[in-house]
């Protein structure tokens, strides 16, 4: 094995140094048969790295603008990095080591933000961290996860057997999306949330979940729920307020002769978006559905209830 990667290596060094590459100059070089060749070049291939034999130079060689030498990052490189540095370093001391491997590869400088540059976040807690450590592998390897869970709905902790599908962050937490054994379903969990977490001898089958499909659909975390529309019309005095984001994917706007502003969404359940909504009261009408228009009637009637 030892062998095999100190070759692998010398092909990457000698396909780096843009030398002539062929399966006799490697049975040569490497005192290897024409099949071992043939086969070291299709392990570096599904690797991932770009080899392709180029038939005018009768040589295997790198794609065209790829290497493995160090670039040197221009000013806008520097502080896209220097950002994302500076966001991703609180999720953890984990994270921060990552980042910090990763400039070092790709680069000679050093991506520091400038002063004038101010970026706060909360540090991602040592469980969380250690969880998306873990969960990562999980699915890398395809491998179910047991845990604990004790969801902010439910007075009682729960035990599930997932599959787990992705990782996602969203306002401030971490989450994971996958299949509950328990649920027959896939489903959402927060990270802060699971209390204890076991890696499984068992394997399954990846299910056909395309993240960023779901995350369009999504309002917020809440990601369940059978598709919906929604029209809300807000007062004139926070339009503008409401048009500084664009606040999901499916939203269309619209100006109403009064001033006063419509907007449609379409969206997987109403939970992300009832919670949404909140933040604008006084100043926003839900035209449709009836079902979170009552159902914002019977919040605020209790909030009237407790504060008599």
């Amino acid at each position: 094995m030892s062998y095999k990667f100190d070759s692998l290596i010398t092909i990457l060094r000698k396909l780096d140094s843009r030398e002539q590459v062929t399966v006799n100059s490697l049975m040569d070089d490497l005192e290897i048969s024409q099949r071992t060749s043939f086969r070291y070049i299709q392990t570096l291939q599904i690797a991932g790295y770009p080899i392709v034999f180029d038939r005018k130079k009768n040589s295997y060689a790198f794609i065209e603008g790829y290497s493995l030498r160090k670039p040197n990052l221009s000013i806008e490189e520097t502080l896209a990095f220097a950002l994302a540095k500076k966001l991703l370093g609180n999720f953890g001391a984990g994270m921060e080591q990552s980042l910090k491997k990763i400039e070092d590869k790709i680069s000679t400088k050093s991506a520091s933000l400038p002063k004038h540059i101010v970026l706060s976040g909360t540090t991602l807690p040592p469980e969380t961290e250690q969880y998306l450590g873990i969960i990562h592998g999980a699915i890398t390897n395809f491998q179910k996860i047991e845990i604990k869970y004790d969801a902010l709905h439910s007075k009682a902790k729960s035990h599930r057997k997932i599959d787990p599908c992705y990782l996602f962050f969203n306002e401030g937490f971490w989450y994971m999306r996958g299949y509950c054994h328990t649920d027959k379903a896939l489903r959402t969990f927060a990270l802060d949330r699971i209390t204890t977490l076991e890696v499984l001898n068992e394997h399954f089958l990846p299910k056909k979940v395309q993240p960023e499909d779901e995350l369009s659909a999504s309002f917020g975390t809440w990601l369940d729920g059978e598709p919906q529309e929604v029209v809300l019309i807000f007062d004139e005095e926070v339009k503008a307020q409401v048009l500084r984001k664009k606040w999901h994917q499916s939203q269309k706007e619209k100006e109403l002769k009064d001033g006063r502003l419509e907007i449609r969404f379409n969206v997987k359940g109403l939970g992300g978006i009832k919670k949404w909504i909140y933040q604008w009261i006084p100043n926003v009408e839900i035209t449709m559905p009836t079902q979170l228009r009552d159902e914002l009637k019977k919040d605020f009637v209790k909030v009237v209830e407790k504060n008599k």
